[in-house]
């Protein structure tokens, strides 16, 4: 058999998109070595955790007492606040736990998780693949976080320019309202005020988009990385002597369902192999039992907060005109929610289901010409895998695609029962 490429034809940087949101956040300081940046990154840090984070936050709670009149706009702003409170406490628990996403991340990345490739085991195209699907997504999650807020600002930028292009005594008036609810510390009943207060409201909101799109993205991609360790150990197991006959130059040797015992320079290759992948395991458990130990009581709060706002997005999309533009604007806001809780449940299920594959992958390794504690080993290992593997919500649903269609039937449910008592 050819030997596929080295070590060194990995996916390197699988977190790469990640930390460039994290950055922009203001959750990642750069690695460079000039001060001059990392106090200025420093500052912007302490900036947008005081001014987004805090302030903002409280001003659109404060803006709760001020739409309590209006249905839809008490609606809307409930939404918002919901969306923008579970950003800022995704972003408190950066603070305390990013030390152990980043320990995480880095075990998981660990060349010493490197095997060599044989036939259809390419282990530099898996990584490869992964990496790409979780950019992919990444990228996507945030082009929906971008299209929500866009939505919302282009209408009243475009009342802006029609009113200052417009000939003098025109019916043309000047928006009254603001993209998104937050008590203002000045009016803007002048063109001028009027852009400055969106540009002071755009900043916060996009700021909210890159922490809420960051930690969410970082969650989905260590899950996808997890589950690229999987399918990396699952290929390993099935392969093992394979690759171990490929160490010694011994792949003349007879095939072992055609001998009694296995070749000593191989079996004991195959005992090494076996100890890495083990252990290559052991630290993609435990990877698994420190995510989800930091991350359960969060997603049981963002799943708890998506299916209010995906009852309460339907109800206000039904009230709007069809094609309008609120209707295109709740839309996107509601498809860019749906999203963000799909990424949970299907990573966290991809993670599950390759775990569960994994025994059948160890029981098609060639293993019947080996010794008693070689056997030994891939037995104790296959009893560890009948325990499942699931990331949950607050220990209470785990995240899987039945979860994912149980949240839908249930919103909708929900979002029926609304507005039949609202007629």
């Amino acid at each position: 058999m050819i030997k596929q490429p080295p070590y060194e034809v990995y996916a390197t940087d699988f977190f790469s998109v990640n930390r460039w949101i994290l950055k922009c956040a203001g959750l990642w300081p750069p690695s460079t070595p000039n001060r001059v940046v990392r106090r200025l990154y420093q500052l912007y840090t302490i900036g947008v955790f005081l001014f987004v984070n805090l302030w903002f936050t409280g001003t659109e709670f404060v803006s709760l007492f001020y739409t309590y009149k209006s249905q839809y706009e008490l609606i809307k702003n409930v939404n918002f606040f919901l969306t923008h409170f579970m950003g800022a406490v995704k972003v408190i628990l950066w603070y305390f736990y990013g030390h152990l996403l980043r320990d995480i991340m880095n075990a998981l990345e660990s060349p010493q998780l490197h095997y060599e490739g044989y036939a259809d085991f390419s282990p530099h195209r898996i990584s490869h693949l992964h990496r790409a699907i979780g950019r992919r997504y990444s990228l996507l999650f945030l082009c929906l976080a971008h299209a929500t807020l866009i939505s919302s600002y282009i209408p009243p930028l475009i009342a802006v320019a029609e009113y200052l292009n417009q000939p003098q005594g025109g019916l043309q008036k000047l928006p009254s309202r603001l993209p998104y609810f937050c008590w203002m510390p000045f009016s803007y009943d002048t063109p001028g005020k009027y852009l400055l207060a969106v540009a002071y409201q755009a900043g916060p909101m996009f700021s909210y988009a890159y922490s809420v799109v960051g930690m969410d993205a970082l969650f989905m991609n260590i899950l996808n990385c997890i589950a690229e360790n999987m399918v990396l150990i699952q290929g390993a197991f099935k392969t093992v002597r394979e690759r171990s006959t490929l160490h010694y130059c011994v792949g003349a040797l007879a095939p072992p369902c055609d001998a009694i015992r296995e070749h000593p320079l191989v079996l004991r290759q195959m005992d090494l192999e076996t100890k890495k992948i083990i252990k290559h395991l052991q630290i993609t458990l435990r990877a698994c039992k420190h995510l989800e130990g930091i991350y359960h009581i969060i997603t049981l709060s963002q799943v708890t907060a998506t299916l209010f706002i995906l009852c309460t997005s339907l109800y206000l999309i039904s009230t709007a005109s069809p094609f309008s533009k609120q209707f295109f604007a709740e839309l996107v806001y509601m498809m860019a929610m749906l999203f963000e809780l799909f990424l949970y449940c299907w990573f966290g299920n991809e993670v599950t289901l390759k775990y569960e594959q994994l025994p059948m992958h160890i029981w098609e390794s060639q293993w019947l010409a080996t010794d008693d504690c070689f056997k030994k080993q891939m037995i104790f290992t296959m009893l560890r895998t009948n325990r499942p593997v699931y990331f949950t919500a607050g220990k209470l649903a785990r995240l899987t695609l039945p979860t994912f269609m149980s949240i839908l039937k249930t919103s909708y449910s929900i979002f029926a029962l609304i507005k039949n008592f609202s007629k």
